[in-house]
């Protein structure tokens, strides 16, 4: 006979609570601190493991650079103080990497447009500065980046991270002094470099689920490069292919002149995204800004400021905006699911010789992607 007199049938298990549920952000450091002055070349610095804590959420990078008795007019390179770093890698233990390999501008413009934050704009920061001039501390500089693990603020996309066999890497290389500026100050100083650990403890919660979301599932941060764009171009995007893309960035570089500046002028104007032979974005570059600015709350007329857009790049940001009108607080219904192969393409015609930068976040799901739709 059955156990359950009223319906002749056992009664379904009681369904757990979100992952979120006592569970406490964590934040620290691991005493990774390192001293380097930007010179001729370009400096591997020794890498840094995240501790095991529960699961991991994200990294946070310091950098801070302070000089003295300086009498040069000092200028910033146009993508400095950001690309004092010329490459940022986070990979597993399998060396495969997770975020980049890139530049510290192109974190930097992941971090403003991947959705990650209330206020993601490195610049907007209060702690941010870059010192340009005369002055005795012309030079320095202050701001601190983002490396993302977890997607969204839910938990979904943070990875475990509970035993040092199974160690992640966060891997940096110090950018040249004449990357970093146009005009270098009279002394180079070093550059300070701490790294500090975002996670997630889970304490012992009856009744609440004991991993994320999707557990296991993690996002990338890719980049592909393209050169010689000039004129009339059908571009292929592969990066992403193959998996459900969250964000897609475009960043172009005027050839001639290394600028994004002129980056911009070169970019096509009017341009589309063509996805398996349909036209899903098809605007002018002043509407693409105005989205842009209207999504992200970005406001000044200049560019590469706090709170302005950035010269020559621009963001498909809609794929991660479903649940509310913020990108990054998404459900994952939005996500462009791809195939590997599929007919992906950037057309316009390019007003000058560029170098174009496609930076993809795509996430792999445990799972299929209709499985996680609306649940993370």
């Amino acid at each position: 006979m059955a156990t359950n007199t009223q319906s002749g049938q056992a009664q379904a298990p009681v369904a757990l609570a979100p992952f979120r549920t006592g569970t406490q952000r964590t934040l620290s450091s691991d005493g990774y601190t390192n001293s380097t002055t930007p010179g001729g070349s370009a400096v591997d610095i020794p890498d840094y493991t995240p501790s095991p804590n529960n699961f991991l959420r994200g990294l946070w990078i310091q950098s801070q650079c302070t000089t003295s008795a300086n009498a040069a007019t000092v200028v910033f390179a146009g993508d400095g103080p950001f690309n004092v770093y010329s490459s940022i890698t986070f990979q597993d233990a399998n060396s495969k990497p997770i975020v980049g390999p890139f530049d510290g501008y192109t974190l930097m413009v992941v971090n403003k447009f991947g959705g990650y934050h209330n206020n993601p704009d490195p610049r907007a920061s209060a702690i941010y500065s870059a010192v340009a001039g005369s002055g005795s501390t012309g030079g320095s500089f202050n701001f601190v980046l983002y490396v993302p693990v977890e997607v969204v603020s839910r938990g979904f996309g943070s990875l475990q991270n509970q035993s040092s066999d199974s160690t992640f890497t966060l891997k940096m290389t110090i950018n040249t002094s004449a990357n970093v500026y146009g005009t270098a100050p009279t002394t180079l100083a070093p550059v300070v470099t701490k790294v500090f650990e975002d996670g997630w403890w889970k304490g012992n919660v009856a009744g609440s689920s004991p991993t994320p979301p999707a557990s296991g599932s993690t996002q990338y941060w890719t980049r592909g490069t393209y050169n010689a764009l000039n004129g009339a171009q059908q571009v292929q995007i592969s990066q992403g292919l193959g998996y459900p893309i969250r964000g897609l960035m475009f960043i172009n570089y005027d050839v001639s002149a290394n600028t994004r500046a002129a980056g911009q002028t070169d970019f096509p104007d009017p341009i589309q995204l063509v996805y398996k032979g349909t036209s899903y974005w098809n605007v002018s570059k002043n509407v693409w800004d105005d989205q842009m600015s209207r999504a992200f709350g970005y406001f000044q007329t200049t560019f590469d400021t706090a709170n302005g857009l950035e010269n020559g790049v621009f963001v498909h940001f809609n794929y991660m905006s479903d649940l509310d009108k913020a990108p990054g607080n998404e459900a994952g219904l939005g996500y462009l699911n791809t195939n590997q192969g599929d007919l992906h393409q950037l057309i316009g015609s390019f007003n000058g010789n560029s170098k174009l930068f496609v930076v993809a976040n795509y996430v792999a799901t445990v799972g299929s992607y209709q499985q996680i739709q609306g649940k993370i």
